[in-house]
Formats: C-alpha cells, sequence, structure tokens
C-alpha cells in the first residue's frame, strides 16, 4: 500500500483554503485533535492559539479549520505551523473521505443511506446482514447517529483505522444526514457530497419529512437536499443501484433524476399491489415480496411496525439487488438486535417502548404503533435542550397531532436536568415554547425538571394493560439505566 501524500498548497487548493504556514508533504491519517499522533492531519471545526499549541507539541503536520479563534493564525506563524482555513469544512471532510475511500476501500461495495427517519435502522441492518455473511463491513451508524455528518473527519478517521485492523474492507453501509449544519447555518448539499465523496454503488432514500426546519426554510428546500443523494449517483458511470420508497410520493419522483441513466438501476419498496408489483413489497400478516414472490414470511421479520418494516424493505432491495442467499438473508433477519432505543420494548405488564423519536415525524409514528400496544397511553417526552425553539416547537406540534383525537393519554414531560450535560440542557425559552404549543390546543400535560422523577410518576400510574412510550434524543438516552437501577426492568 503507497503512503498517502499530498502538498499542504495542494491541499488548501483542492479545499477552497488559505495556508498559513510551511508548504509541507503531509502523509498522515485524517482525525481529531485529541486523536491525532505524529504526521496526521486534523481537522477541526475552531480553534484557538492554544490548540494551534497543542496540535504542535503532537508532532500534527497540518491542521484544517474553518473558525480560526484568537490567536489562531499568528500563533501558526509563530511555531512555522501548516494551518489552512476554509469558509467549508466539509469540503476538508469530504476530501478526507474520499481519499481514504480510494486507498482502503476501492473496490468495495459502498451503500449510502439517507432521508428523514429511518436511516440507521436500515444502514445498521445492511451492516448486519452483510457482517453475517462474513464480508469486513464497516458502518458510522451507532445508537446516537452522531457519525452521519460532514462537520468532522470521524468517517474518514474509522476507515483508515478500520483497514489498518482488518487488512480488508468489503463493505461499507453509511448513514448520511439528509440535512446538516450548526445554528442556524445549512452545510449546502451535504448528502450530495458525502455520497460522492463516498463514491456509492448504492443509494437509498428512506422518506422525507419536515425536520431540522433551523436549517432549511421550506419542504421544496427540504427535498432539494435530500435529492442530492440520486444526483450523487450521476458523478459516474458505474453500475449503481436507487432504492427508493414508493409510497413517499416526493421519494418516489426522485426516479425521474436518473431515468435516463441506463447504468442505474432503480428499485422502488413499498405496499404490496398485484396490480402494481413493485422491487419489494409488504402484505400485512404475510410477509415481504421480491417482485411477486413470497420473499420473507411475517413470522421471520425481526419488527411489526410498518415503519421498521420499511426500513427491512429498503435493506432487502440492496440483497436482492446483489442475489445475495436468500436463506442466509432471512436468518440474518430472525436473529437481528436492533440499535438501542429503536423502538424496544423493556417491559411487559405494562409494556415500556423506548425510541430514539427525536423529531415530528418520528414521534407520530411510534405513538401511533405504540399506542395499539395497550388500553391507555402514556408518554415520557424529553424537551430537546439546546437545539432551539424551532425543533420544540415542531415536535409540541407533533405530540398536538398525535394526541388532539385521543382521551386515554396520559403525558408527562421532563427537561432531564439530572441526566444531561452543558450541551444538551433545556433552556427557559426551549422548554417554553413548548408548553405554550401543547396548552393552546388543550393538551395536558406533567412537568418535571428530572428523569428519573418522570419515570418514577408514569410507571406508578400505568396499569398493567396499558402502555408506556419513552420518546426523545438524549434527555432520554439514560432512561433504561434509570428503571434498572429501581428494579423495574
Amino acid at each position: 500500500m503507497q503512503e498517502i501524500s499530498i502538498k499542504a498548497s495542494d491541499l488548501a487548493n483542492k479545499i477552497e483554503g488559505v495556508l498559513y504556514g510551511p508548504d509541507n508533504l503531509l502523509s498522515g491519517n485524517y482525525t481529531f485533535l485529541n486523536k491525532a499522533s505524529e504526521n496526521d492531519i486534523v481537522i477541526r471545526h475552531k480553534i484557538n492559539g492554544k490548540g494551534i499549541e497543542i496540535a504542535n507539541e503532537k508532532g500534527v503536520s497540518c491542521l484544517i479549520t474553518q473558525n480560526p479563534h484568537d490567536d489562531a493564525i499568528s500563533m501558526a506563524k509563530a511555531l512555522n505551523f501548516s494551518l489552512i482555513v476554509t469558509e467549508h469544512i466539509e469540503y476538508a471532510t469530504a476530501f478526507a473521505l474520499n481519499t481514504i475511500v480510494k486507498e482502503y476501500a476501492e473496490d468495495s461495495f459502498k451503500v449510502a443511506v439517507t432521508g428523514t427517519n429511518g436511516k440507521s435502522t436500515t444502514t445498521h441492518l445492511l451492516y448486519t446482514i452483510f457482517s453475517d455473511f462474513n464480508y469486513d463491513t464497516y458502518t458510522n451508524t451507532d445508537a446516537e447517529s452522531e457519525g452521519n455528518t460532514l462537520i468532522d473527519p470521524r468517517v474518514a478517521s474509522e476507515l483508515s483505522d478500520y483497514y489498518h485492523k482488518n487488512n480488508n474492507i468489503d463493505v461499507i453501509t453509511l448513514e448520511v444526514s439528509e440535512v446538516q449544519g450548526w445554528d442556524d447555518e445549512i452545510m449546502k448539499n451535504h448528502s450530495n457530497k458525502m455520497i460522492r465523496a463516498l463514491d456509492a454503488d448504492s443509494v437509498i432514500i428512506t422518506n422525507a419529512s419536515m425536520d431540522h426546519i433551523n436549517l432549511v426554510k421550506s419542504f421544496d428546500n427540504l427535498l432539494y437536499e435530500i435529492s442530492g443523494a440520486a444526483k450523487a449517483l450521476l458523478n459516474g458511470d458505474k453500475e449503481s443501484l436507487l432504492v427508493l420508497n414508493y409510497e413517499d410520493e416526493n421519494i418516489r419522483n426522485m426516479a425521474n433524476i436518473v431515468s435516463n441513466q441506463s447504468n442505474i438501476n432503480v428499485m422502488f419498496f413499498g405496499n404490496y399491489d398485484e396490480n402494481n408489483i413493485l422491487s419489494v413489497s409488504y402484505k400485512e400478516g404475510v410477509g415481504i415480496y421480491s417482485g411477486n414472490e413470497l420473499y420473507v414470511e411475517q413470522k421471520d421479520l425481526p419488527f411489526n411496525s410498518i415503519h421498521f418494516i420499511q426500513d427491512i424493505m429498503a435493506a432487502l432491495a440492496v440483497c436482492i439487488y446483489r442475489n445475495m442467499d436468500r436463506g442466509r438473508v432471512i436468518e440474518s433477519l430472525k436473529n437481528y438486535k436492533p440499535l438501542a432505543r429503536r423502538f424496544i420494548k423493556l417491559r411487559e405488564n405494562p409494556i415500556i417502548i423506548d425510541d430514539f423519536a427525536h423529531n415530528p415525524s418520528g414521534i407520530n409514528l411510534t405513538i401511533e404503533n405504540g399506542s395499539k400496544l395497550g388500553n391507555n397511553l402514556f408518554i415520557v417526552n424529553a424537551i430537546r435542550g439546546s437545539r432551539g425553539d424551532d425543533i420544540n416547537r415542531e415536535i409540541a406540534e407533533a405530540l398536538v397531532k398525535s394526541l388532539k383525537d385521543r382521551d386515554n393519554y396520559t403525558l408527562l414531560l421532563t427537561c432531564s436536568v439530572d441526566v444531561v450535560n452543558h450541551l444538551n440542557t433545556v433552556v427557559d425559552s426551549e422548554k417554553n415554547i413548548f408548553l405554550e404549543i401543547l396548552e393552546e390546543n388543550n393538551i395536558h400535560f406533567m412537568l418535571f425538571e428530572s428523569l428519573e422523577e418522570s419515570l418514577l410518576n408514569v410507571v406508578n400510574l400505568a396499569s398493567d394493560d396499558d402502555v408506556i412510550l419513552l420518546l426523545g434524543a438524549q434527555g432520554m438516552d439514560p432512561a433504561s439505566r434509570i428503571l434498572k437501577k429501581h428494579d423495574i426492568i
């Protein structure tokens, strides 16, 4: 394997950056500052002079940033240290990803999954199936889905580590955020850039519903960002696959983007209709079909909720496209262990379901499916901390939509002050907008500052034949640990 090397000035030109300091030949790994070793190239969204000093002491060959704070540039000059400043940190992370893929995984089969909901489960399903087939498979998906962006070089760094540990990469299954940015600044064409950098062989688009409203100002903007995933396949002429959700009209219409490309195969997944046979489809109570042939029976599916069945269909489309052994695929599905907090049943009597429902459509789907499991519905929802007023307004409105016509619900809200750090603290404006929306729509609720208090109360309120839904992102993550501490699960 040849050493990956590039001149600092050439790297600066490729990422539209400005080089301060010496024009060294760079040959290290693309990585984080706290992980960096000698000769590595660090990508960091913001840095100050102290950070430059630390990088220099570690022997880092170059640091790339979008926001040089305080004396960062002057410190780099004083230390004769290579610093590249770019207005788009995603250009650097995309370049790093593409470089590592070309060097270590050019011949691997690369799948990218994007969309508003279902990315993590679909990606993890594929990772599990390919791993069960004994392929050396890398994925960036974890329970929190924090590695699906171009803000930092996590994927490039992990891919390099994976290769050096296994000396091979057969398959990459990559979860890609459909929209990304920070504060109110969108990282334009995020999915397109990331999938092009990956040089994907297959792209799955799960669905489109309004989320990240602090970044995209309209649903049309959201669709434009998601459509970039399909457009990414136009970047080359190799044989590739686009998998689309037929039941989502906006996603279905993205087939038009590649309609003139003979090298791009399109597969739809959706509801079974004998008058409109899809590549992959589901008939309730029967199972999932490949074309007009039953592929996997209902009893062998790891989930029964329709939104998870859609994730399975999306993953199966890739398996069918790859002509993977059907019996082994089904066996992998039967033994599948889902990601943490993905509609996980923690207890019976009452049923307790834990779900990482952190956006409006996810909340609506979880309530719709969860409410069918018991007589009375109890919901504990963690208000999203330090994520802005807009997303909390949207989540509150989603709760209104799901609960306004119900009379058998009990809603408990928590700020989770006992478990969150400063990055996830609920600020007054977030709490106020959440409560105002509920009050304006006559949605009754109880508010608890601590997560532990809300959990103990809901368990005391619910009867054995009821269902409890634990909804939310970081503020709800420790729920199962708390319930175990009190011998509730």
